[in-house]
């Protein structure tokens, strides 16, 4: 079974007020209308899985995705945005900066004092090329840090949500 998130499941990441736990938070962030209960599972045990499928549901922050959008490619901005050299359609200035906040506050948080130089890339980040090469630099540091390798996937995939424009208006990444 396949859930996408409805409009309360996009304003628990774009607005100021965190509504969820963070299970369920990790949960919502990896619902994006593609991916199947099998996938998730991947990422959680079953039974909590479940119960926190069930609940974001009965609570109205997912939903099951419109026909319509399922025939859409929603993957199209993000590759073009990794894959290419140069992006198509520039990133409009409100994601860069939430993106570069993502990167940045994650790399205090998880990163530490290994992390300043790849904070201090990202804070001098002036354009999509420069951007992709923050994030892919931050995403190993991430991947090997004891710390971060944990949220890393959560973080990645909240980035790639920014870039689809499922995350219009995001707000900067939070600790909890």
């Amino acid at each position: 079974m396949v859930y996408e998130k409805s409009a309360l499941g996009h304003n628990e990441f774009t607005g100021n007020k965190r509504t969820l736990s963070v299970r369920e938070r990790q949960v919502l962030l990896l619902v994006n209308g593609v991916r199947n209960l099998d996938e998730l599972e991947k990422f959680f045990k079953k039974e909590v899985l479940i119960d926190t499928i069930n609940k974001l549901e009965s609570s109205g922050y997912i939903q099951h995705p419109n026909i319509n959008v399922l025939n859409q490619s929603t993957s199209q901005t993000t590759q073009s945005f990794f894959d290419s050299q140069e992006s198509i359609i520039p990133i409009c200035p409100t994601k860069f900066m939430s993106i570069k906040t993502i990167l940045g506050e994650a790399s205090d948080d998880y990163l530490g004092i290994m992390g300043r130089s790849i904070k201090l890339r990202i804070e001098a980040c002036a354009n999509e090329t420069d951007l992709k090469h923050c994030i892919s630099s931050w995403h190993m540091a991430m991947r090997e840090s004891k710390l971060g390798r944990e949220s890393a996937s959560f973080l990645m995939e909240q980035i790639h949500q920014i870039l689809e424009n499922k995350m219009v208006n995001a707000a900067p990444y939070q600790a909890h």
